[in-house]
């Protein structure tokens, strides 16, 4: 693991691994860590579908995935079911551009972390329906694998000892641990009925028989629940209560919790489900000597909303090594806010933050507002979304924060020695 002073702040960006073939990953690491004062990256191992616009890419301008593809070529008989082995990117793989950042990170003294993207896997779960999340009307989310499936679990473990044992990481940080609701943004997506948070959460219970069974094992009437998920969907569906406004709507959540026998108790199944997992993940990673950090939801935003997902920020921070928290928002107040809420509710949590350097931030003043409120915050580093998506102006935005952020850690050291 690269030294580190311990008053210095890890900075660096996500990056696609797609992002390092060319130019190469020494060429694009050096530049990271030369121009933009990074002393971390974090590659992508594996990621999701995607159709990305790369603005700085000389040529073509955007690239698809139209799977759910490994920059590295699996250990195929760690996975529980050869069904269950990751789909493969040839070029990444073909060039081990995981093993080609490994060594410029080595080289360059910098922090090399590997980011997961666990569940959120529509290749693996179009192929087995089976093991995705399941509505209460039966629909099949195939872009979430569901968490208290055994054969799901097994697959993370495998993947993270798989990519632990090939690339030596100074870290991983795992994310999509829970599960996805309905809305997920896939191709001409076609849900335009008015959506509230009530409705967020009754499309987001995950009825798979492994959940039936987890909410069973709590003493739960999981069918009878089931069918009154239904019925009430199906009520709030028709109000199309959108023209009320969110002051007036923002308690029933906490209302139908209260009041709907047994869905209490069926959200914390689903939550241990997650927990469990996690703990498994950590146990592995700790063997290895390998960082452990976790991204507690992919899709929901404030933090204090990760819990529709499964992810339970208390029980999460206490089986990792940190919580990554993406706190894309367009200015420090809530960026501050966001990552204020998870420090006041768990003071023990290791906090690293995920920043939208992207638009709709504005400018270069906001993100050092940004960048100084992840310091007065304590995080103990941060992560600009995304390199290869950012243009060279924003790019120029993050060298700028970043050197208010060495030139603030150097005055305080200067003054503690005082």
């Amino acid at each position: 693991m690269r030294k580190r002073q311990e008053d210095e702040m890890r900075r660096g960006f996500f990056t696609y691994a797609w992002d390092l073939v060319d130019p190469d990953a020494r060429r694009t690491m050096n530049r990271m860590r030369e121009d933009y004062h990074c002393n971390a990256v974090l590659v992508s191992a594996n990621y999701h579908h995607a159709r990305v616009l790369r603005p700085r890419a000389e040529g073509r301008k955007t690239v698809r995935y139209t799977e759910a593809l490994a920059a590295f070529q699996p250990q195929a008989e760690k996975y529980p079911l050869p069904s269950m082995v990751p789909a493969v990117e040839p070029k990444m793989a073909g060039i081990n551009v995981l093993d080609r950042a490994r060594a410029a990170s080595q080289e360059m003294n910098l922090d090399f972390g590997l980011w997961v993207v666990g569940l959120h896997n529509s290749t693996l779960g179009e192929k087995k329906p089976d093991l995705c999340v399941q509505n209460a009307f039966g629909d099949i989310y195939s872009y979430s694998l569901c968490p208290s499936q055994p054969v799901n679990r097994d697959y993370i473990l495998a993947l993270a000892g798989d990519l632990c044992s090939q690339f030596s990481p100074d870290r991983l940080v795992l994310e999509a641990v829970g599960s996805l609701g309905l809305r997920h943004g896939n191709h001409h997506e076609l849900f335009l009925t008015s959506w509230d948070s009530v409705l967020e959460l009754l499309f987001s219970l995950c009825f798979c028989p492994a959940c039936m069974k987890k909410a069973a094992d709590r003493g739960v009437d999981a069918e009878r629940l089931q069918q009154e998920i239904q019925r009430l969907a199906d009520v709030f569906l028709e109000e199309e209560r959108g023209s009320l406004p969110v002051s007036f709507r923002e308690q029933e959540v906490v209302s139908l919790l209260m009041e709907t026998e047994g869905l209490w108790d069926f959200v914390q199944s689903g939550k241990s489900a997650v927990t469990e997992l996690v703990g498994e993940v950590g146990q592995i990673l700790r063997k290895e000597g390998v960082q452990f950090e976790v991204i507690p939801a992919s899709f929901h935003r404030p933090a204090s909303t990760a819990w529709l997902e499964r992810a339970s920020l208390t029980d999460l921070s206490g089986r990792c090594d940190g919580l990554l928290i993406p706190a894309y928002f367009e200015d420090a107040a809530r960026l501050k806010a966001d990552l204020s809420w998870v420090k006041n509710l768990v003071p023990g949590a290791n906090l690293v933050a995920g920043i939208n350097a992207l638009h709709p931030t504005p400018g270069a003043g906001e993100l050092q507002a940004q960048v100084k409120a992840c310091q007065e915050v304590g995080c103990g580093g941060l992560y600009y979304y995304n390199y290869g998506l950012l243009t060279e102006k924003r790019l120029t935005w993050v060298r700028e924060a970043n050197q208010m952020l060495i030139a603030a850690e150097r005055s305080e050291a200067a003054d503690d020695c005082q």
